[in-house]
């Protein structure tokens, strides 16, 4: 009654109708042919065509569609197992595709195959290391499972399946010599049934399930357990690979994080080094100012004094001779000339060595005076704008700023042919931003960059920008003229009007 019920309605009618039908066309086959022969006709309920009758419409016809109807409901029972079978292979075939955790597939294998096969007991098995380990199981005792854990191949009906690669079946285990006192006997199974599991190239463990009541297991069941066992040889061929390329994961993301600490420790030790080098740039433009500020104390204080001295004598000289006398006059007169001309070119090189306005003032006034020397000995009309609040700051950053800025329009009159050169400074708030721009004839930059004349200009001018923790960027295009922008942080109070 059990089975009767999982059938469909149309197979629930069917079983009912095969009974009533022929009874009813039994019953009408009958009453017809009394009536019509018996009754209308007046046969004797013995003549022959009576009887006749009686046989083909109320016992053979009911006979044919009893049959019938029984194979149709033999049909429809061997279709609705067709449609459980189907279904489970789209069950196993779904977890196979949609899990890669190899346990979980394994027993969702078995719970449907014991589901569509109608049994309680079933196991799945894997090759491990040489032997057969069970993964799953269904309806087997305790005992069982601790004894049977691990079974050789070869032993056994899973160990023969999975080493022969066939299937085994047995309808009555107890009639079969060699599997009469197997676990599987002492289980109580009477009827099993094992099938290999593979994958594309061999055989990799065996499905194995018992009936303990007698069982035939027909070809749609060991067909059906073969696909299995092929569709769990595909999970584990998947969970193989997906194992591999966890492992491969683990081992790439391994070397990622050393080749990262690598990467991280090289950075460290370029931005070491980097420090370190800004710090040589830093004291070597400090030593540099140095040198400057004491060679120009000691031609200030020596040579120059000196020269004047001279002017002075030379000047007494001529208040004491007579007028042109013999000529001296005129030699001292030019000779006072030389030593003026001398004279402005020491002063002049002074200033290049150390700016007295910028010790003095700051760096604007000494940027005004350095414009105003640059448009008369270059003839170059030179703009300088202040935007923000002048502020005086770090004293190398002032000194880094203003050779910057001298290198800049020494390398205007030298190179760029220009009628004009504007200076612009902006005072922000944290920082200070310089332009020095020029009409002249532009150049190539990556090209000047390959000229180690040039080359070696810019890169002094970079140095010293980065020794301050300033940026320098230089843009120019042939017959466009250049710009020269540098950034530098600055952060001290405004100085008193401005200066």
């Amino acid at each position: 009654m059990n089975r009767l019920f999982t059938l469909p309605t149309l197979a629930r009618g069917l079983v009912y109708l095969r009974w009533v039908i022929p009874g009813l066309l039994a019953a009408l086959g009958i009453g017809y042919v009394i009536a019509e022969g018996v009754l209308l006709d007046q046969y004797s309920i013995t003549s022959p065509p009576v009887l006749i009758g009686i046989g083909l419409l109320g016992i053979l016809a009911p006979i044919l569609t009893f049959a019938i109807l029984t194979g149709a409901i033999h049909a429809e029972r061997e279709r609705e197992r067709q449609r459980e079978r189907l279904l489970a292979l789209n069950t196993i075939g779904e977890a196979v595709n949609q899990s890669l955790e190899l346990d979980a597939v394994l027993e969702r294998a078995l719970e449907r195959v014991l589901e569509v096969m109608r049994l309680k007991a079933g196991e799945v098995r894997l090759i491990e290391n040489g032997q057969l380990v069970l993964r799953a199981s269904r309806g087997v005792s305790a005992d069982f499972l601790a004894a049977e854990q691990t079974i050789p191949l070869g032993k056994c009906m899973c160990g023969k399946s999975a080493q022969s690669g066939q299937l085994i079946a047995i309808e009555d285990i107890g009639k079969v010599p060699n599997f009469a006192t197997t676990p599987c006997a002492c289980e109580r199974f009477h009827s099993v049934l094992t099938v290999p599991v593979r994958t594309a190239d061999r055989v990799v463990g065996a499905i194995h399930v018992g009936s303990p009541t007698p069982r035939r297991f027909d070809d749609g069941e060991r067909a059906l357990l073969t696909a299995i066992g092929q569709q769990v040889g595909t999970a584990i061929e998947k969970a193989r690979l997906h194992a591999q390329l966890k492992t491969l994961n683990r081992e790439l993301e391994k070397r990622v994080a050393a080749r990262t600490v690598e990467l991280v420790a090289a950075k460290e030790e370029l931005a070491r080094k980097a420090d370190a080098l800004q710090q040589i740039l830093a004291e070597e433009r400090r030593v540099e100012e140095r040198t400057r500020a004491r060679i120009a104390g000691d031609l200030h204080d020596g040579v120059q004094q000196l020269i004047i001295g001279a002017l002075f004598q030379t000047q007494a000289a001529r208040d004491l001779l007579a007028p042109n006398e013999n000529g001296a006059g005129a030699r001292l007169i030019a000779a006072q000339e030389l030593l003026r001309r001398i004279e402005a070119e020491m002063r002049g090189a002074i200033y290049n060595l150390r700016p007295v306005a910028l010790d003095a003032h700051g760096l604007v006034p000494a940027l005004r005076e350095c414009a105003h020397d640059f448009e008369h000995a270059a003839q170059i009309k030179c703009h300088l704008r202040v935007e923000g609040a002048s502020r005086r700051f770090d004293p190398e950053s002032q000194v880094a700023v203003f050779r910057i800025i001298q290198e800049a329009l020494n390398n205007i009159e030298q190179h760029a042919r220009a009628q004009r050169a504007d200076l612009a400074l902006n005072f922000g708030a944290r920082d200070l931003r310089v332009v020095i721009a020029d009409d002249g004839v532009g150049f190539d930059v990556p090209t000047a960059q390959d000229q180690p004349r040039r080359q070696l200009g810019l890169l002094s001018m970079r140095e010293r920008a980065e020794s301050i923790g300033g940026a320098l960027d230089v843009w120019s295009e042939p017959g466009k003229g250049t710009r020269v922008t540098l950034s530098v942080p600055i952060a001290n109070e405004p100085m008193p009007n401005g200066k």
